[in-house]
């Protein structure tokens, strides 16, 4: 009988949670790559569209993209959200300035402190803007500012 209630009430509570499916940006088809940009006072180091586990760099800065986070289902906040993990390394010798940073859709400050207290400062970046995250297709496009 307990375990008979306790599958009624389980039932009624995932009733009330109807995950909706999330609408998936689309790839954008060209992206400038490693090529600096001003605009204005904001410098763009690279802009990019990177599928999960590929890897880019410019002989000084490496990025990959080491995982694709889809949101938890029927949850708000930040759960809710895509997420992307990165990881920024030195070609030359392959350190690790910051390993697997975790980032949403939409720019962040980067630095020494929170959130991201394992990056090191000479990673070299100052922000990070995530323009899209596909979680079906596993990709993401953002791009590197100093």
């Amino acid at each position: 009988m307990v375990g008979l209630c306790l599958l009624v009430i389980a039932s009624l509570y995932a009733g009330c949670c109807s995950p909706q499916e999330r609408v998936q940006p689309a790839r954008p088809e060209k992206v400038a790559g490693w090529k600096v940009i001003h605009d204005g006072t904001v410098v763009i180091i690279g802009t990019f569209v990177m599928n999960k586990g590929e890897s880019t760099d410019n002989g000084e800065l490496g990025v990959k993209v080491v995982d694709i986070i889809p949101p938890k289902p029927c949850s708000e906040g930040y759960a809710a959200m895509p997420k992307v993990v990165l990881s920024f390394y030195r070609p030359s010798d392959g350190k690790v300035l910051c390993d697997e940073a975790i980032f949403t859709e939409g720019g962040t400050s980067m630095g020494t402190g929170p959130p991201y207290p394992h990056c090191k400062p000479d990673v070299g970046l100052t922000a990070i803007s995530v323009n899209a995250i596909n979680t079906k297709d596993n990709w993401v496009w953002f791009d590197l500012r100093k």
